[in-house]
């Protein structure tokens, strides 16, 4: 997987989505939604998973239930980004491909891994990973255990991923 911007490259680019430095428009939701710190980091990692990185907007959603997206009996959270894929398991047309937790810093990112792992235990996401305004945490289960990257692969390099066995 090569790597690509960070998300504080792309928070850099985002001035004309943020309206009186209180609110930010959130273009999956459709809607303006309060500019906090955690909220730009979202709204810089949706927009490079979908202009830099080939993310299908109709195959995110933003902050989800997991109980809206588990099979099992999930607890009642929320997952900032999730990204669905379709027909990657039998007799589901879409499952969950990426979990993502968006943190205003790489301290509160390296916990939240953690969290997101656990939301993971709940819905079977085939990754994970935490957005920071530096960068993104990125990771998944192998053979060998959890493997970690410190970038977010492109949509098609998930999917071949996911196709090849990882």
């Amino acid at each position: 997987f090569p790597s690509h911007d960070s998300t504080e490259e792309m928070m850099e680019t985002m001035e004309s989505s943020i309206r009186n430095k209180e609110e930010i428009y959130d273009g999956v939701r459709a809607m303006w939604v309060p500019a906090t710190p955690e909220e730009i980091v979202r709204q810089a990692l949706l927009k490079k998973m979908i202009d830099g990185l080939l993310y299908p907007k109709e195959l995110i959603a933003v902050e989800k239930s997991l109980t809206e997206i588990s099979f099992i009996n999930a607890p009642l959270r929320r997952i900032d980004v999730v990204c669905f894929a379709k027909n990657i398991r039998l007799n589901q047309e879409l499952s969950p491909l990426l979990l993502m937790e968006c943190k205003r810093s790489k301290q509160d990112a390296e916990k939240a891994l953690e969290q997101v792992k656990g939301y993971n235990h709940f819905v079977k996401a085939y990754f994970v990973g935490v957005s920071y305004p530096e960068g993104e945490l990125f990771g998944f289960f192998d053979q060998t255990g959890f493997s970690l990257l410190d970038y977010l692969p492109t949509y098609p390099q998930l999917l071949q991923a996911v196709y090849h066995g990882r």
